[in-house]
């Protein structure tokens, strides 16, 4: 049987902040914030350590991406409150409440490809048009889960947001794939 290897390339987290925040003082706080209010209706911020990108709203709510783990996750939201603090943004009662709402992960089966042709036959829902985009899309039924199917036998699984709903989804279609001959050996090494 063919192995595979799971890699979570990004961690996608919302949040609030118990308080709101004044972005336009925000924006002259932080070094590396960056705000266009003609186009997004709130705060850019790079934070480089730990590396996360928030995006923040006046309401307290954010986004946290760029992480890899719950825990590089959990570090750069602490991070990030804490510098709010210590600019007066919020008060030093202010918490934060926050939950992961996706993984984005890369799937890699060494040495195979994947028969795309057959692949679309075979998963009536699964669109692909080469002219446009190297990967087929496929939505899985009955989950969150969307996979970008490529030729080179990778993948890419976005829409799960637990760890081992994720790991037991890509299982499920990689047996899938298996059982219905998708995927085709390299002879070359």
């Amino acid at each position: 049987m063919l192995e595979y290897e799971i890699i979570i390339e990004n961690i996608v987290i919302t949040g609030t902040f118990s308080e709101p925040i004044d972005l336009n003082t925000a924006t002259t706080q932080l070094e590396n914030s960056k705000r266009n209010w003609k186009r997004f209706p709130g705060l850019i911020y790079k934070q480089k350590t730990p590396p996360a990108t928030f995006l923040l709203f006046r309401t307290g709510k954010f986004v946290c991406t760029g992480t890899k783990t719950q825990t590089r996750g959990h570090t750069a939201i602490t991070t990030f409150l804490e510098q709010l603090k210590t600019k007066n943004l919020v008060s030093n009662n202010c918490t934060t409440t926050w939950e992961i709402k996706n993984l984005v992960a890369t799937i890699n089966i060494g040495g195979v490809s994947i028969a795309l042709e057959e692949f679309i036959n075979q998963f009536e829902s699964a669109l692909y048009e080469q002219e446009k985009f190297p990967a087929a899309v496929y939505k899985m039924e009955k989950t969150k889960a969307t996979f970008l199917v490529f030729l080179t036998g990778k993948l890419i699984c976005a829409g799960i947001a637990n760890e081992e709903t994720l790991k037991q989804t890509i299982k499920t279609f990689y047996d899938q794939l298996v059982e219905k001959n998708i995927i085709e050996k390299n002879l070359t090494p």
